[in-house]
């Protein structure tokens, strides 16, 4: 079968899938997939700073615009919307293309989509921009984790898992101070037109180090000796018949309302609950997004190293646990008194958030083989669009009823228990 994975003694104890690492000796030297991983790492902090600005100004621009809570929630919802009904197609472009040409089709969309949001005056239009822009970040994921499982072994691949999430991560986290900065310079609308820029710089460099020497050569000499499954083959019924496909979204979907709460609704939070001014929500919105990427990282190394200590690819449980209890802090936020200390403690919030994405992305694709690999990470993204088109209104919509964030925090913070429990007693049955 072409889902069939090895499995030793024990209820859990399933071996590495050998086709990537056979492709990553054929293929790429260490220093560069390494380099590689970098720049995929930098590609995705590019888009998620052309993704975040809005969220980083959203009470300039909304209220420059008249734009409420609930509208605002669904221009979250029409990026996020986006993003699951481009998830899986966008996977398999990057399936055919590579991705090589993947990261760059999504770092030039993103740029140009961004410059263009300096010229809305409506909120249809933003909305119109705010899907394109979910429609063109699509590909990004995929294509990044398809260069990391492409270039990368398996011992050392939920670092490299990391360290995109920890790209990730330093796009929301830069993102702040410097749209803040340059709005209080130049004006929002030329703010997203400055920050469109960005990707320029890094096409070139990507280029260099994806198409330079003779990879491409050595892989295209790989694919003629070991052809992947067709594409059509790979669809999200294949995907859910993957062991801990499924049960890798529950961690995810645990997850996402606090990324949603922390990375697009906390420039509104801070304002509304604390009274922060606009030209100093810079200096505390990029700590929670720092923390996330440090959980990333954190959490991706610890798997990686109990990864090479057990050589399978057991369940983190262990770790999953660990990272669902720093996530659920999220419901004492309400309980805290002011602004710096209520951003620190959903930091650490953040910092377990950050530790679920990354095992539940690693042990998904432990089991995922390498033609599928685009696929299972447009599942999360599914996942995680699905849970911010419901939760996004439903925020706008909380704070008007009840007049602050409280219940909102409550609900995000507690919701990691449940999913985490179930993720733990379907990881601990044996197959």
């Amino acid at each position: 079968m072409a889902f069939a994975v090895k499995r030793g003694r024990g209820p859990d104890r399933i071996e590495p899938l050998p086709d990537s690492d056979l492709q990553v000796l054929n293929t790429v030297s260490r220093a560069r997939a390494w380099t590689m991983t970098g720049l995929a790492t930098v590609a995705l902090a590019t888009t998620l700073i052309h993704r975040q600005v809005l969220a980083a100004l959203a009470v300039t621009v909304t209220d420059s615009l008249g734009i409420s809570n609930v509208k605002y929630g669904w221009l979250s919802s029409g990026l996020a919307g986006a993003f699951l009904l481009g998830s899986m197609p966008m996977a398999r472009v990057v399936q055919k293309i590579g991705p090589q040409l993947g990261l760059v089709l999504t770092v030039v969309i993103t740029s140009t989509v961004s410059g263009l949001h300096s010229t809305v005056g409506t909120f249809s239009a933003l909305l119109w921009l705010r899907m394109a822009m979910g429609l063109g970040a699509a590909s990004s994921m995929p294509s990044a984790t398809q260069t990391v499982h492409r270039v990368l072994p398996f011992k050392d691949r939920s670092r490299g898992i990391g360290l995109l999430y920890l790209g990730n991560a330093l796009g929301s986290a830069v993102c702040p101070p410097l749209a803040v900065w340059l709005a209080y310079n130049y004006g929002w609308r030329n703010t997203f037109l400055r920050v469109a820029l960005i990707g320029a710089i890094w096409v070139p460099l990507w280029l260099a180090v994806a198409y330079g020497g003779n990879i491409r050569a050595k892989y295209k000499d790989y694919v003629n000796r070991h052809p992947p499954a067709p594409v059509s083959r790979v669809g999200f019924l294949q995907l859910a018949r993957i062991p801990g496909i499924l049960r890798g979204g529950l961690l995810v979907a645990a997850a996402a309302p606090i990324t949603l709460v922390m990375l697009i609704w906390s420039a509104k939070y801070l304002v509304h609950e604390h009274h922060v001014a606009q030209a100093n929500l810079g200096r505390y919105l990029f700590l929670p997004a720092l923390m996330f990427g440090l959980g990333s990282l954190m959490f991706g190394e610890l798997r990686a190293r109990s990864v090479m200590t057990r050589n399978s690819a057991r369940p983190p449980r262990v770790l999953v646990l660990q990272a669902a209890i720093l996530c659920s802090t999220f419901a004492l936020v309400p309980l805290m008194y002011g602004p710096a200390v209520c951003i620190v403690l959903s930091s650490i919030s953040m910092l377990g958030a950050g530790g679920l994405y990354t095992l539940a992305t690693s042990d998904m694709l432990a089991h995922t083989p390498r033609y599928a690999v685009p696929s299972t990470t447009g599942f999360t993204t599914v996942v995680q669009s699905f849970v911010y088109i419901i939760a996004s209104p439903i925020i706008g919509k909380c704070v008007e009823l009840f007049g602050n964030y409280n219940w909102v925090m409550y609900g995000a913070g507690l919701w990691v228990v449940p999913l985490t429990l179930i993720w733990l007693a379907e990881a601990s049955l044996r197959q």
